[in-house]
């Protein structure tokens, strides 16, 4: 356990070894933001013993935990708060490894199984998950109930563009690639159009490492892909969640080849009409919340639309139901 690199003093990053695949040693990567000094905060609070719950945050595809403001207000509120790099994304991406490559989803459970043992079991976790991290999350919750209290969605990548119909059609010839080319790129890397509506370099107003986060995205993998496409398909038969789930995204779509300023108060990666449809089917539980103005990462959004978006967190996580510890 170390100071994080990446967060700076207030947090710690703990090596979680995952052994090796074809490309060398596997590693993951648990933030987790040390404790305030000052007093525990006095308002009533949900969870254990009026504990709130602890919050494990889990990035999209191309991404890693960065969000410092987010987890900063999270931890004023009471909550112990922690974030997850998955395996050869950001700060666990080792040399001459493909970045993102993963041959199925659920090959996850392992650092997220290590993560909520370094979190502890007797309060389990919300999952706050963005893009593909979402549909991990909500993977992992409908594989293992009872490990975490709920599931905030951030934009999840639950569905394809337009919806089942191009899910079942590129099915089956991706798999066939993947099988072929493995973590070899089947796509391009996307347009810079998303980095152009956030990051400070591009005219946005955050800052990120564009290494572990690029303009473009990494090159697709083939067989990552084929993960995603396989994962959707699993969650889509799969029977609904138990527990809560909020599911927050921006309130239209903006895909184009070419860059439009609209872009900046829109979601410029995914359907969102899709995204809710397979968001509606998560549960008895679901809270679908639209966020006029946000992007993709909703909380990568102009002020209001973030600020919009963190009070809707805000109001759901303390609404949650008391949920009694696991042993």
């Amino acid at each position: 356990m170390t100071e994080d690199a990446i967060l700076g003093a207030g947090y710690t990053a703990h090596r979680i070894d995952l052994g090796t695949d074809h490309e060398g040693p596997l590693i993951a990567t648990l933030v987790h933001r040390e404790r305030d000094q000052g007093p525990v905060p006095s308002e009533p609070a949900a969870g254990e013993e009026g504990r709130r719950p602890p919050v494990l945050l889990m990035h999209g595809w191309s991404d890693y935990i960065f969000d410092r403001g987010l987890m900063e207000h999270l931890g004023a509120l009471g909550h112990e708060v922690w974030g997850l790099d998955l395996r050869k994304y950001g700060r666990s991406l080792l040399p001459g490894q493909t970045p993102t490559s993963i041959d199925h989803l659920s090959r996850y459970d392992r650092e997220i199984d290590a993560a909520l043992r370094i979190i502890g079991t007797r309060t389990p976790p919300v999952l706050l998950a963005h893009s593909a991290g979402g549909l991990i999350a909500a993977l992992w919750a409908q594989r293992r109930p009872g490990t975490v209290r709920a599931l905030a969605l951030n934009s999840p990548w639950l569905e394809m563009h337009l919806g089942p119909v191009t899910r079942t059609l590129a099915g089956g010839p991706v798999r066939v690639l993947a099988d072929r080319l493995h973590q070899r790129p089947i796509l391009p890397t996307w347009s810079d159009h998303y980095a152009r509506t956030t990051h400070r370099d591009f005219g946005g107003q955050y800052d990120y490492d564009l290494a572990l986060k690029p303009p473009g995205g990494h090159r697709f993998p083939a067989d990552t892909l084929h993960a995603v496409i396989e994962g959707q398909q699993r969650l889509a038969a799969a029977g609904p969640l138990s527990i809560p789930v909020l599911v927050m995204h921006s309130s239209r779509s903006r895909i184009a080849p070419v860059f439009r300023e609209e872009m900046r108060r829109a979601d410029a990666v995914l359907d969102v009409r899709g995204l809710a449809a397979a968001a509606s089917r998560l549960g008895p539980a679901v809270r679908i919340e639209p966020i006029h103005g946000a992007r993709h990462d909703v909380f990568l959004s102009d002020a209001d639309a973030r600020h919009r978006s963190i009070e809707v967190l805000d109001d759901w996580l303390e609404t949650l139901p008391a949920a009694p510890p696991t042993l």
